[in-house]
Parts: C-alpha cells; sequence; structure tokens
C-alpha cells in the first residue's frame, strides 16, 4: 500500500510536492537490487565457469510520471511550469531521497528526454527518468569531533589495523580517533581539520592520504573527502594541487581506528579542532 505522503520525492534539497506542486507516480515499480557484474573465467572442455573475486554494481534507471496537484489553466502555465522543473531536475548528479525511504539518499542525475502529454491525464503528465547510482547513502552521518587532541566529543571511527599505534614523521603531531559506522558496504571517510591556535598547519595526514605545503591559517578548514568523486579543499577551494598522496580511506561496517597527522609552524600555539565522519552505504 503506498500512501499520497509516500509518493513525492527530494532532488537536490526540492521536494517534488511541497516545493513544485507535483504528485509523483512510478512506472511498473522501482529497481530493489541493482545489477551485479560478477568476474568469472571459462575453461574449454569444463563445465560451467570459475567465479573470480570481484564484482561491479550497476546504475540503474528509476522513471515514473510527475502530475500537477493543480491543474494548469492554459498551455501558456504549463508551459511556465516545464521551465520550472526543467531548472530544478537539470542541474546535473543531485541527492535523491523518496519519500518511502527518508533514511537514505542516493546520487542521480535526469536521463533521456521528458516527454509532456495530456494522453493519459486531462491536467497534463509529464514523463522522467533518472539514472541513479547503484548504492544508496545514510542521510545521517556517524561523527567524532577531537578539540585539540584532548578527549572526544559526538560519536565513533575504523580503519585499517595497520594504523594502530603508527609512528609520527618528525615533526608531526598524531591524534587518534575512533569512529563507529553501520554500514553495509565499506564507505569512505570525511575528515575536516579546524586551526584554532595561532600556529599555521602545514600539513595534514590520514592512512594513505596526505596533503603538505598548505599554511592552514587560525579559523581556516581543510577537509578530505575520500567519497567519490574525491575532494580536498581549503574553505571551499578547491586543494587538490598541495596533495602529495591520496589512497581513499574507506571504513567497515564496527569501530574504526584513525590516526590523524598533523604538521606546525614554528610557534607553541598548535591546537585544532578535528571531526572525522562517515555515511553508511547499502
Amino acid at each position: 500500500m503506498v500512501l499520497l505522503r509516500e509518493t513525492g520525492f527530494t532532488f537536490g534539497g526540492v521536494h517534488s510536492r511541497r516545493d513544485m506542486g507535483l504528485i509523483y507516480v512510478e512506472k511498473d515499480g522501482h529497481i530493489a537490487i541493482p545489477e551485479i557484474k560478477r568476474n568469472s573465467y571459462a575453461i574449454a572442455g569444463m563445465s560451467g565457469t570459475l567465479l573470480l573475486s570481484g564484482e561491479a554494481w550497476q546504475p540503474f534507471a528509476l522513471e515514473g510520471t510527475l502530475i500537477p496537484e493543480d491543474e494548469p489553466a492554459t498551455q501558456a502555465e504549463a508551459q511556465a511550469l516545464l521551465r520550472n522543473i526543467l531548472s530544478w531536475l537539470t542541474a546535473g548528479r543531485q541527492q535523491l531521497i523518496f519519500d518511502y525511504e527518508p533514511s537514505v539518499y542516493y546520487m542521480a542525475e535526469l536521463a533521456g528526454t521528458s516527454k509532456w502529454s495530456l494522453k493519459n491525464w486531462f491536467g497534463g503528465e509529464l514523463a522522467i527518468k533518472f539514472l541513479v547510482q547503484p548504492t544508496a547513502y545514510s542521510t545521517r552521518a556517524n561523527v567524532v569531533t577531537v578539540n585539540d587532541g584532548n578527549g572526544l566529543r559526538g560519536g565513533t571511527t575504523r580503519a585499517p589495523a595497520a594504523l594502530k599505534g603508527a609512528a609520527m614523521p618528525n615533526g608531526m603531531e598524531g591524534v587518534t580517533i575512533r569512529l563507529a559506522v553501520d554500514t553495509d558496504h565499506p564507505t569512505g571517510l570525511e575528515l575536516t581539520v579546524e586551526n584554532t591556535g595561532a600556529t599555521p598547519i602545514t600539513s595534514v595526514g590520514v592512512a594513505g592520504i596526505q596533503v603538505d605545503g598548505i599554511e592552514l591559517q587560525t579559523g581556516q578548514q581543510l577537509v578530505i573527502d575520500a567519497n567519490p568523486p574525491a575532494m580536498v579543499q581549503i574553505d571551499g577551494e578547491n586543494a587538490m594541487a598541495y596533495v602529495t598522496d591520496f589512497t581513499p580511506v574507506m571504513l567497515d561496517n564496527g569501530i574504526n581506528v584513525l590516526t590523524v597527522r598533523r604538521g606546525y609552524g614554528d610557534s607553541e600555539d598548535q591546537h585544532a579542532r578535528i571531526t572525522a565522519s562517515a555515511r553508511g552505504r547499502w
């Protein structure tokens, strides 16, 4: 049974019914399990195939129809509505959240052509199709914040065992963070380092990621996001030019342990607020 309040979706932060006045009707249901391409090998003279390690989940299409709650009085009014929809749905790849599953989002973009028709509904309807990436992410992240390396606030983290007790390179400070993650698939780490002291932070590292040659001043933030498309930013500006090593840090279900490395200038006022977060991925 589908309730009216479950028939909408949010795309790029805009809701189909509350913000756009549109009712969404799925076409022939929706994909529950995406296609999985597995790595198999056939050997001459042997029945069947060998299943090797490695598999790739494939993007899938979700199709449906958008119907105006209030019937446009004229075709000109309908065209104005379509222009608003065009501006909304053609903004590239965005978060897609369906009302019947508000706790997760997919990354999706509009695909193909979208046709407006009066054939099946006297008030008009617009056929749309989303191309959806194969995994869903939790809308609520697991977060841990460490202030000045003294104590934990918030939630919990986990990383490869090789990081536990890792030695710090000369001139670098190390902080250990434990982050609890509820996830089905390995999910990427998002790390934010804010300089809360007077001494510039000159380098930041975690696991296989290293950022060098920066001068992170008081109040500035460095963000490292291992989720695709991976990025490194300082106060919202691209800082990939400072990356000397980047192997995405993927976190598993349970407690992850991370050692965050920081390098400073010569002053003793060396303080930072470090936030590690991750979203469950299914």
